[in-house]
């Protein structure tokens, strides 16, 4: 079951703006400056009020208007006022009754159903996870206190390979203990026990893992100093090993690109509700912990390979950045009209080898052949190179990243021996259709019924047929395939071709000219004649 509440858990969190963090010592009778008639909502953080104190704060349960609860089987919506969380219109019973947080947890009478996935974000550093509560007031409460109905697995990870990651997601599964799903509770006014799973119960496959994925996809840098906390909640487990995954991927790659998978397992006797485990995990080769998926990978000579980038090169002259775009198939289009030193939105076509070295800077629009450099020779391993000169925002130091040169292209689109090696297509997303050549990595297996290796198979709409859905790309996008989008060239402040033609700069010079990948309706070529102020764009790789 996949939560979508409001109700944060952030550990350690300090108080925000309009955020109320409250701990187990809030007096339930406090009632100064709640409304007449309305019911307190206080909440515990893991360790509890009277509990052993982990290494994370109790001030952990964060209240923000809008929240939404359950009280004796109706959704409420909770307020908050200065350091106080209530509930207005709820008129308490002669009995005690249930609070369920969030409002919509399935939950019965005598049990609570804990997802077996959450999603989660950073905010200043810290995490913000969705958490199942319980609680329980006695008859006429005007004040009812919650708590976590899991316990929790605090994972701390830190990145000793060689490269800069993205963590993707975290997930804490066992073989013999149930950690997601239906469990019994015990619940009376003022307490709350979720008993361990029972050794003679069999345990569904689905019921022993539980992944929390990050949706921002924290950035960890190679050999810094930096933990990136993940807090996975789980039921309590009797006893038994549990397996810890870190799934990450090479930073700035194109997704399903050098993925990397770790896992730390350590046995853990017992882990009862309301209490946090901590475990470590070190990104590194050591220990055989560590598996690397070649999806993605892509021959560019004889027992070469690289990974793309997970989208075209972009530079906003305004803050000097350069980044990836944020999805293979963006592209900037008309907006490059306004290249200039001055203009403080995003450019994706430029002038050949304009990555700022020697005053060649990525916003000339000048057609003087002299201003570009160098004035003879490649690029390749030179500073003229955008990779090798800039570190990439959010994707590696300079170095990290590189153009291919003319051969490797070559080598890349007709010496391979994989299977299939690119497609013409036509993309459709949110009712637009972008053309554009899709590259196939090494290993791609994946049955998607394109014809591909055709330099003349046009797209859908002008004599061709490989039409995809954003789902039908995002499930080859998983396998490790590779979109370049149709996005034109610029000459002087004009874009051309836009959606049309896509034309990718290699790092390869000939007299007068560069090289540069030229696919269009008509024809798939290297054309050894654009002139090197003629702005393309350019899609980086970088060597395994």
């Amino acid at each position: 079951m996949k939560s979508k509440i409001q109700y944060y858990f952030l550990a350690g969190m300090m108080l925000l703006g309009g955020v109320l963090a409250t701990s187990g010592c809030q007096k339930e009778n406090d009632r100064e400056g709640i409304p007449e008639g309305a019911v307190l909502i206080t909440a515990e953080g893991f360790g509890g009020m009277e509990g052993d104190k982990t290494s994370v704060s109790a001030e952990s349960v964060i209240w923000e208007n809008g929240d939404r609860v359950n009280l004796n089987g109706a959704d409420y919506t909770v307020t908050v006022s200065g350091n106080k969380a209530y509930v207005s219109g709820f008129s308490s019973p002669d009995d005690p009754f249930r609070g369920i947080y969030p409002a919509g947890l399935t939950a019965g009478t005598q049990t609570v159903t804990v997802p077996s996935q959450y999603e989660s974000h950073y905010n200043n550093g810290r995490q913000v996870l969705h958490l199942p509560m319980l609680a329980m007031a006695g008859a006429r409460a005007d004040a009812i206190r919650f708590r976590h109905a899991t316990a929790a697995v605090r994972v701390l990870v830190k990145n000793s390979l060689n490269v800069d990651v993205v963590v993707t997601g975290v997930s804490v599964s066992s073989e013999e203990g149930q950690l997601c799903g239906t469990r019994g509770v015990t619940l009376g006014v003022g307490t709350l026990a979720v008993a361990a799973q029972s050794e003679d119960d069999a345990i569904a496959d689905e019921d022993k893992q539980v992944s929390v994925l990050l949706t921002d996809c924290p950035l960890l840098a190679h050999g810094g100093s930096d933990i990136l906390e993940v807090q996975v909640p789980i039921l309590p487990v009797a006893e038994g090993d549990m397996t810890i995954t870190v799934y990450a991927h090479m930073a700035g790659a194109a997704s399903g690109a050098r993925n990397f998978t770790f896992t730390h397992t350590a046995s853990h006797p017992e882990l009862a509700r309301n209490v946090m485990m901590t475990a470590r995990v070190n990104l590194s080769t050591d220990g055989g912990r560590t598996t690397e998926d070649t999806k993605g990978r892509f021959s560019v000579g004889a027992n070469r390979w690289v990974v793309f980038a997970h989208g075209n090169l972009q530079y906003n002259a305004g803050t000097s950045t350069f980044r990836f775009a944020p999805e293979q198939y963006d592209i900037i289009g008309d907006g490059n009209s306004n290249v200039a030193s001055s203009y403080s939105g995003w450019i994706d076509l430029m002038g050949w080898g304009t990555s700022g070295y020697q005053g060649s800077n990525p916003w000339l629009s000048s057609t003087v052949e002299a201003d570009y450099g160098p004035t003879s020779g490649n690029i390749a391993t030179t500073h003229y190179d955008w990779g090798v000169h800039n570190a990439i925002e959010k994707a590696g130091a300079a170095g990290t990243w590189r153009t291919l040169t003319s051969s490797e292209w070559d080598y890349l689109l007709n010496d391979r021996s994989a299977v299939k090696r690119f497609a013409k297509v036509a993309l459709s997303v949110d009712g637009t259709t972008v053309n554009g050549l899709v590259l196939f990595p090494d290993d791609y297996n994946l049955t998607d019924g394109l014809r591909y290796n055709q330099p003349n198979l046009g797209y859908e709409g002008q004599g061709g047929s490989n039409m995809l859905s954003l789902s039908q790309w995002r499930q080859m996008e998983a396998e490790g395939a590779v979109f370049l989008p149709a996005a034109g060239y610029r000459e002087g402040t004009s874009p051309t071709e836009v959606g049309g033609t896509g034309y990718y700069w290699s790092s390869s010079r000939v007299v007068g000219s560069a090289r540069a990948l030229r696919f269009a309706d008509e024809n798939l070529v290297f054309d050894g004649s654009p002139a090197v102020y003629y702005g393309n764009a350019v899609r980086l790789c970088s060597d395994i």
